[in-house]
């Protein structure tokens, strides 16, 4: 049976954001650096050293402070100083320097020309949401649906979840839950989510019994992606978005 057909039953679409329809510019370390430079004349800043601190800093507070905080009374803010005053530590900067970047960067951030939007996504999504019901699930903070609507992406989701505005995350079954409801169907398997991690969309929503398509940035990253993980079906795999309107239209 083709893929297509296994699909059928599919009536909700929803979509992460990040690295799917919207990219940081550069990536996120680039643009540190940059922002750093400018407002605190910080000229020896180590890219590749930001890089691997953010990282870091980035998986210990969805440990310790998952979905931005929803759950352990900071804010978005609180939780992207954090992140920011270690992916800085080599630089030695006084808490006030690192309260006036991580103020400058998260403000920055809010900017959509910050974000390079996916070349494909309104032809895309305008495509899709004629047969289907849209939305987003994505562990992102406030600023998710500002930066959609700067995009003119927003048009097209019925309904946006995030940490910060439904108190649930990635990869938590409930989320997924939480969308199945909102779009009223009868059960997750009439869900399909489209992302591009592994543990957050492609086992998280296979947990929840929704469907997946995990999309790469070309064919040869598809390749690489099936040769390290072999326990990834092929047809779970996609190189670009224009793929879902030959399974979905």
């Amino acid at each position: 049976m083709s893929t297509k057909n296994l699909l059928k039953h599919i009536k909700v679409l929803t979509f992460d954001v990040h690295n799917v329809l919207l990219t940081v510019k550069n990536g996120a370390p680039n643009q540190y650096a940059r922002l750093a430079r400018q407002h605190l004349g910080i000229q020896s800043i180590d890219e590749s050293l930001l890089r691997s601190n953010f990282v870091q800093a980035f998986r210990t507070l969805n440990t310790t402070h998952p979905g931005y905080g929803v759950n352990t009374n900071i804010s978005s803010r609180q939780w992207w100083t954090l992140l920011i005053e270690y992916t800085f530590k080599e630089c030695n900067l006084p808490s006030e320097q690192i309260e006036k970047l991580s103020q400058i960067i998260y403000d920055e951030f809010a900017k959509g020309g910050l974000w390079i939007k996916h070349p494909e996504a309104d032809e895309v999504l305008k495509e899709l949401k004629t047969k289907k019901i849209l939305g987003v699930i994505s562990n992102f903070d406030e600023r998710l649906e500002s930066l959609l609507e700067q995009h003119n992406l927003r048009q097209y989701f019925q309904f946006i979840l995030t940490p910060r505005n439904c108190g649930l995350y990635k990869p938590q079954k409930e989320i997924f839950d939480h969308a199945v409801n909102l779009a009223q169907v009868k059960s997750n398997n009439n869900l399909c989510h489209i992302g591009d991690d592994i543990k957050l969309d492609y086992q998280a929503a296979q947990a929840a019994n929704c469907h997946v398509l995990l999309l790469t940035k070309d064919e040869k990253s598809k390749q690489t992606l099936l040769n390290e993980h072999q326990n990834i079906e092929k047809n779970n795999v996609i190189s670009n978005l224009k793929e879902l309107l030959n399974l979905f239209i």
